[in-house]
């Protein structure tokens, strides 16, 4: 029980209206006001009180109410739990027992947390109102922060890390609402101040950012780092049929980003061969060591397909071997196409689709083409019918790529299928909106694969906005967000298949940026 200013005042009132009604003998008579143990003794008449007597009195009430102040005061600094205890010694008579205790020990001993006491409250974590990206900016490409708060400024600074000195003085842009959070959100461009070093933003109302480096040349060192993890990936391959899987996913956006974008890969070493290739005919053994325990089912089809990309890729550079990688792809085919006939169809018609563009981009072998121009189940009605899904876009991008016979009808539905999915994507992330973090494993999955498709398309037809919402992903990505919160250190590093989208990301800044 919590002692308040009201009981207090009740205890006083109590007090009051028993002293000047009480009709006092002349003998000695004990009087034990309200809860307070102290006896007072009351001689003679009240027409008798003295001066003295009433000052003694007054004396009285004021030690009174200073120790209910101070059993208050103690409660609210250290919860229930002690006036818990005064209250059981209330009802038990032990009053005077307390009071004993009070006046005799000391403030260590006394005011102590007992062990039902407890606090129930959580400080509200506390976020910058200024957005950078905490792995920096390349010194010479574009370079945005965004803001947000109650109020915004109009301005504002660049300040040197190390001086503390204002370098530059910039403008908010597009201030807009949100009623949702009641708050506005504006961006400020700076991608005309180029000097390298370290810097943090500073403003009126809203305060400071995180300190964020200029670095020439920092994607292309962002691109290296990229690269050495996806290097470890492949040698640390997991069990388990998700890590295979993922590991699959990554082979096949990998050697697409580089089919698109071969300039931006290295040959580090000198052996003529791209360091890009090397790592993924590491990853391709290690998958192939792990074939055997692949059930027939939508696995075997996704198999399939990364081996036949890859043997297409590598077939310059060691033809015995991707000819080798080749045929067990279309092993691998024979036994996913029976399992399917006995089992009257499986799950992962996508990964057939997938898995037959492959294939016939690398065999031309017309079976395969008889897949995906089908008039049931292949690409064509799934375009009239607009129900596309992920490996259903792989495998157009595939189909549309290769130099073997296609389909032309066939081919201007699916380029108006990707492109229409290219706006949706772009439709679905305004320039702004950049508050929602906190995301499962499917929302950046989502994201990761959608960026890595609208890079694909920008590879098509260079479109500004669509290289414009991948840098600003790509940011968000690495802190420029509503928490400050790096996803490329804290879970895409940690996936193959995301590391894959996040290249092909990268290849398309470095390329058009």
């Amino acid at each position: 029980m919590l002692l308040t200013g009201s009981c207090v005042g009740r205890e006083l009132a109590e007090l009051k209206q028993h002293v000047p009604e009480q009709r006092i003998e002349q003998n000695t008579d004990t009087y034990v006001a309200g809860c307070c143990s102290q006896e007072v003794a009351l001689e003679g008449n009240l027409r008798n009180f003295n001066r003295r007597q009433m000052v003694g009195l007054n004396r009285g009430i004021k030690r009174i109410v200073s120790y209910l102040l101070c059993l208050c005061l103690a409660a609210g600094f250290w919860g229930c739990g002690w006036v818990g205890e005064l209250e059981e010694n209330s009802a038990s008579g032990d009053l005077g027992q307390l009071q004993a205790g009070v006046d005799g020990a000391s403030g260590q001993d006394m005011f102590k947390l007992l062990p039902e006491a407890e606090l129930d409250y959580q400080v509200p974590e506390q976020y910058p109102g200024i957005w950078v990206s905490l792995g920096g900016y390349d010194s010479k490409g574009s370079k945005e922060v965004h803001f947000c708060g109650r109020s915004l400024p109009e301005t504002f600074r660049i300040m040197d890390t190390a001086t503390g000195q204002c370098v530059y003085t910039g403008r908010l842009e597009e201030a807009s609402y949100d009623e949702d959070t009641g708050e506005y959100n504006s961006y400020g461009d700076f991608s005309d101040f180029v000097d390298v070093g370290e810097y943090y933003i500073d403003c009126d109302i809203i305060g400071k950012s995180y300190s964020f480096a200029l670095q020439e040349g920092r994607l292309q060192e962002q691109f290296r780092q990229a690269m050495a993890r996806l290097q470890q990936q492949g040698q640390e391959l997991s069990p388990g049929i998700d890590a295979v899987r993922d590991m699959l996913r990554q082979i096949i956006w990998v050697l697409l980003s580089y089919e698109l974008y071969p300039d931006v890969y290295e040959d580090g070493d000198g052996n003529q061969i791209p360091d890009v290739l090397e790592y993924m005919t590491e990853a391709v053994r290690v998958i192939v060591g792990r074939q055997e325990s692949v059930e027939p089912d939508e696995l075997t089809y996704e198999l399939a397909a990364a081996l036949s990309k890859y043997s297409h890729s590598y077939q310059k550079y060691d033809s015995k071997y991707a000819t080798d990688i080749i045929q067990l792809a279309a092993g691998l085919w024979q036994q996913a196409e029976k399992a399917r006939a006995g089992r009257d169809g499986i799950t992962g018609e996508q990964a057939r689709l997938m898995a037959a563009a492959e294939l016939y981009r690398a065999t031309g072998q017309q079976k395969y083409a008889a897949v995906l121009e089908a008039s049931e189940g292949g690409l064509m009605q799934k375009a009239q019918e607009e129900a596309f899904g992920r490996y259903d876009y792989l495998a157009a991008v595939t189909y549309l790529a290769t130099k073997q016979r296609v389909d032309v009808e066939l081919c201007n539905r699916l380029i108006r299928v990707v492109m229409n999915r290219a706006e949706e994507i772009a439709a679905g992330i305004p320039r702004l909106a950049y508050r929602e973090v906190n995301q499962g494993k499917a929302a950046i999955d989502d994201m990761m694969w959608d960026m890595a498709l609208l890079s694909v398309v920008d590879y098509v037809i260079t479109n500004y906005e669509y290289g414009h919402i991948i840098e600003s992903q790509y940011y968000f990505l690495w802190g420029r967000n509503a928490k400050s919160y790096c996803f490329w250190e804290q879970d895409i590093s940690q996936n193959p298949a995301w590391t894959a989208c996040y290249l092909m990301m990268l290849s398309e800044m470095r390329t058009h940026g």
